[in-house]
Parts: C-alpha cells; sequence; structure tokens
C-alpha cells in the first residue's frame, strides 16, 4: 500500500511546478479534498458522475493556474478548489438551462465562513473582468465608468475630477458613448454578457 505524505499549502505548489513531485501532490489533493468537493455537487442537485468529472476539470484548471504563476495564494489551496468546482457547477447548470438548480445552487449546505472566502474570491474575480473590459475602452472611459459604478459619485463630482469635459451633460453623452462602446463590445460573444452580468451582480 502506496503511503501519501502530507503537504502544507505551500508544498503542494511548489510539488505542482516539479516534473519529480506532481503525481504525489494530486495524490494528496485527492485524498484529502475529493470528499468535500464531490459532496458540493452532490448536495447541490449533481450526480456522482457529475462531481467526478468535475473535480477532475477542477484539477486540471488549478494545475494550469499554478503552473502558469496566477495562483498568488490569497486563499487556502482547499478554498481556491471549492471556488473553481462552484463557478464550474454553475457554468454546468447554465448550459443545462435549469434556473431552479441553478438558483438553489448558491446557498445550499455551506459552512458560513467558507462560503464568505469563495464569495470574497469571486467577486474579486468578476472585479477584475469588469476592469478588463473597461480597460479595452480606453483610458477615458474606463476612468468614467469607474467614477460611475466604483465610486458611485454623481455626474457633479466627476464633471469637479474630469474638468476637460465642458458640463454634466457632455459628461453623460461621454458615458453614453462608452456604455454603447462596451455593449457593442459584448453582443456578439454570449460566455462574455455572461460574465459581464455575472460581474455587475457580483462586484458590489
Amino acid at each position: 500500500m502506496q503511503v501519501i505524505r502530507d503537504y502544507s499549502d505551500q508544498e503542494i505548489i511548489a510539488a505542482l511546478k516539479s516534473d519529480r513531485e506532481t503525481d504525489g501532490a494530486i495524490r494528496f489533493i485527492y485524498k484529502n479534498y475529493y470528499g468535500s468537493l464531490e459532496n458540493y455537487v452532490l448536495n447541490n442537485n449533481g450526480s456522482r458522475n457529475d462531481a467526478a468529472d468535475l473535480i477532475q476539470e477542477t484539477l486540471v484548471t488549478f494545475i494550469d493556474i499554478v503552473q502558469q504563476n496566477k495562483f498568488r495564494g490569497e486563499s487556502s489551496v482547499k478554498s481556491f478548489l471549492y471556488s473553481i468546482i462552484r463557478n464550474l457547477w454553475l457554468s454546468e447548470m447554465r448550459k443545462r438551462n435549469n434556473a431552479d438548480n441553478r438558483n438553489r445552487v448558491f446557498e445550499k449546505g455551506k459552512d458560513t465562513e467558507e462560503q464568505a472566502m469563495v464569495q470574497d474570491m469571486v467577486k474579486r474575480e468578476y472585479q477584475k473582468s469588469i476592469l478588463d473590459l473597461f480597460e479595452k475602452l480606453g483610458e477615458k472611459c474606463k476612468q468614467l465608468l469607474l467614477f460611475v459604478y466604483y465610486e458611485d459619485l454623481s455626474m457633479k463630482e466627476i464633471a469637479e475630477k474630469m474638468p476637460e469635459y465642458e458640463n454634466e451633460q457632455v459628461l453623460r453623452n461621454k458615458k453614453y458613448k462608452c456604455m454603447k462602446s462596451l455593449e457593442q463590445m459584448i453582443n456578439d460573444n454570449q460566455d462574455l454578457k455572461t460574465q459581464f452580468k455575472n460581474a455587475l451582480r457580483y462586484a458590489g
């Protein structure tokens, strides 16, 4: 019987970046986290087959993130895996077009502290999605929309911060044009449209 050594979060990350240690870290993850990840799917109207497929996809996604040095360590490995499988399951529910299951999946059967951590992680991810979209609109649109949606400033307050615009009406016209450009950007991309709608909901 093969003995599976214990890994700290830091050791898991280091092992996944090493060809020689990757298999051991994967075995550790399966042994210690498979059950809780499976229970999440089962408790939210999924089957064991659903869970098995999603856990495999979750692990592949996590390894890819780690090997690309995109894992910043702001949460534990367990919580990060949990956030990945949760987002994958929500995406699967959307594909199945089952609104009832999709709504129940949000809150059912989660530990309060872990839920708060995951929600915060998702919020940061979606905030970054919005900022990435704003960035593509150009500096002026980005600055204006950040003032409107992130700092919740009035047009009068924004006019004081952006004196290059003559008055509030000019700013409103600019905001309209920026939003039309954003709409055009995502109009032909259904995945991007869904992501942006979720982003607006979570980023507040």
